[in-house]
């Protein structure tokens, strides 16, 4: 532990980390593609069939170009059996041998393979290579080992940004009583710290001390930082509390120029259980001419106004709901004016033929209710208290919708084993399973996996991606250049994208021939989360869809920095179509997802996206 808090805590001395990349690309490429030169083919397939023991054996080719391909594929595997070959390639004669040895060891080392990776580098004497060491050996100390807040706060000190970030996202993940006592360091780092992502996650780190000093930190920040990463950090800090005190103060953050501030603003006043001020709801919201933010006022408007303000109200969504406004503004519509819905019209809107948004809003509002009524009301058996939940998760399954289903899942998976057995007596999830795909509909059926193992009191079987079913186009491989370039034209503006094929050659395959399909086209972005991703590209328009077949997760050294492209998964070796963009780092995306693009230019446009915005085009440029 010493050994590595030491050498980390050296790191200002060494040079930037990105030369290890570049190098990596430089030994990788070919003149006609990243993957057409000798032996790099043979590295392509080798990873591709998760052929770890091939992997190993290139370890040792003649070439030094093949054996840091095979190294880096490893990170791609992620195969605990490849610790000694990799261990071996430490010490290598080539330094992109070795940095990707030990980028590859990061993701499977156990404790012993930890001690002996640290050992290398304190033989190293190639400064690039030492930083991937000690930055690879730091990622598997957070995955392998717990640690205090004071641990966390040391390495704030590193000279080494990714180190001080992920520190810093560890500490905001600690709990509330980890975190009692550390209020005065965080926020004298959050003073000093230059580093907006690191900073970002140190004002997160803040959200569970309720002291006088530091609301009055967070309330400072929320106004007056000049980044809007910072204020929106310090709105979900301030949130947190659910001190009904700060309501005022969240309401006039809706002002606020940034439209995630906005966005984030509202989402936190909806925590607050406390009864609040519904006429200042109502007065914001007609002021706001943004759909995103009216709609869901006028439900905060329903929960706390007053009886004549909520007639009002209530009269004017239904007077909007006689229009279409889009199906992701009616699905914010259901969900503000579904509380005064009659059940039957919200289940009747859940067997409907209507967008998949608006169809889960629906199924939200109607669960919502049933459990509010649960609270309140005497029952004479537990069959007859959960009859109506079990009559919603009846209907969800039997509409074959892969997302009702998702979502009766995920329901299911809250409860204790016997209420799941209430409401999904055995052999009922046969009914639940059939009409599903195995590839395309693999989260779902995952959810029910967990669903069904609970109720059963068995363990929940291991997720097995999907067995390899899309080999890669390696003819449109070679016409891809690194960083070639995409435009993505959308609701707010153009972003443009330039691909990684050097590093995830089979997912910017994929991109490429959907793209020159043309199937993003008209496409949503059905997922905004502030500070952290913009995610699209959905057949179904809800998160739930996917296609028949599916890619193998590509792990390279760039991680989910801002600006970072993704592609979305159920697990490892399960990505398809749906993509994400990073508006705010998210370190430990590391390692889990395939990165394989990242913004050039329109960063700011990904960061006004709203729920609904639409892909009106994907081009490849010139």
């Amino acid at each position: 532990m010493r050994h590595l808090l030491l050498a980390l805590l050296l790191l200002p001395l060494l040079p930037s980390c990105d030369a290890q990349g570049d190098q990596v690309a430089r030994s990788a490429a070919a003149p006609t593609g990243p993957w057409s030169g000798p032996g790099l083919r043979a590295v392509l397939d080798a990873q591709d069939h998760r052929r770890t023991a091939d992997l190993c054996a290139m370890l040792k080719d003649s070439s030094a170009t093949v054996r840091a391909a095979a190294a880096l594929a490893l990170a791609s595997v992620q195969d605990t059996t490849a610790r000694p070959c990799l261990l071996s390639a430490l010490g290598d004669a080539d330094g992109a041998v070795r940095s990707n040895s030990a980028f590859a060891l990061g993701w499977v080392a156990d404790s012993t393979a930890l001690v002996l990776l640290n050992k290398a580098s304190d033989t190293e004497r190639d400064t690039t290579v030492l930083r991937v060491m000690l930055e690879s050996g730091f990622r598997a100390e957070l995955r392998l080992n717990k640690h205090d807040a004071m641990w966390c706060i040391s390495y704030l000190q590193s000279g080494n940004t990714d180190i001080r970030t992920r520190a810093a996202q560890a500490l905001a993940r600690l709990s509330k009583e980890e975190l009692v006592g550390s209020a005065n360091d965080v926020m004298m780092a959050v003073d000093s710290e230059h580093d907006p992502a690191v900073r970002m996650f140190l004002v997160g780190a803040l959200k569970h001390n309720a002291t006088p000093a530091v609301t009055e930190k967070l309330k400072a920040l929320a106004q007056n930082d000049s980044l809007a990463m910072i204020r929106i950090a310090a709105v979900r800090a301030l949130g947190a509390k659910e001190d009904p005190a700060l309501a005022p103060f969240l309401l006039a953050r809706v002002d606020d120029s940034d439209p995630g501030v906005q966005q984030v603003a509202v989402e936190q006043l909806q925590r607050i259980k406390a009864s609040l001020d519904g006429d200042a709801f109502w007065k914001t919201a007609q002021e706001h001419g943004d759909y995103g933010i009216k709609l869901p006022l006028y439900g905060l408007v329903m929960r706390h106004g007053t009886e004549q303000t909520r007639m009002v109200c209530r009269s004017l969504m239904e007077s909007m709901s006689r229009q279409d406004l889009g199906p992701y503004w009616n699905a914010a519509l259901i969900t503000a004016l579904g509380p005064s819905m009659a059940e039957d019209s919200l289940m009747a809107l859940v067997r409907s033929d209507r967008h998949p948004a608006e169809r889960q809003a629906a199924c939200v509002v109607a669960i919502a209710q049933i459990r509010e009524r649960m609270a309140v009301s005497r029952f004479a058996s537990p069959d007859a208290q959960y009859a109506g939940l079990r009559n919603v998760v009846q209907q969800m399954i039997q509409t074959g919708d892969a997302g009702l289903i998702s979502s009766a899942a995920e329901l299911l998976e809250q409860e204790d084993p016997a209420t799941i057995a209430l409401l999904l007596p055995v052999g009922a999830e046969q009914g639940a399973y059939a009409p599903l795909h195995t590839v395309r509909d693999l989260e779902t059926r995952i959810l029910l996996d967990k669903a069904v193992a609970k109720r059963d009191s068995k363990s929940v079987p291991a997720h097995t991606a999907p067995p390899f079913n899309h080999p890669i186009d390696l003819a449109r491989l070679d016409g891809l250049k690194e960083g070639q370039r995409y435009r993505i034209t959308t609701t707010e503006g153009e972003i443009v994208l330039e691909l990684e094929p050097g590093t995830a050659p089979g997912s910017c395959v994929a991109f490429d021939s959907l793209v020159t399909a043309g199937y993003y086209n008209g496409k949503a972005f059905h997922r905004i989360v502030p500070n952290f991703v913009a995610q699209g590209g959905c057949p179904r328009g809800d998160g739930y869809g996917g296609m028949p077949w599916t890619l193998r997760t590509e792990i390279g050294p760039k991680g989910f920095t801002e600006g970072a492209v993704g592609l979305a998964s159920a697990g490892h070796d399960t990505e398809s179509c749906q993509f994400f963009i990073m508006t705010a780092a998210a370190p430990h995306l590391d390692g889990k997802y395939t990165r394989f693009a990242h913004v050039v230019s329109g960063l700011d446009v990904a960061k006004k996206l709203q729920v609904g915005d639409v892909i009106a085009g994907v081009e490849r440029m010139p």
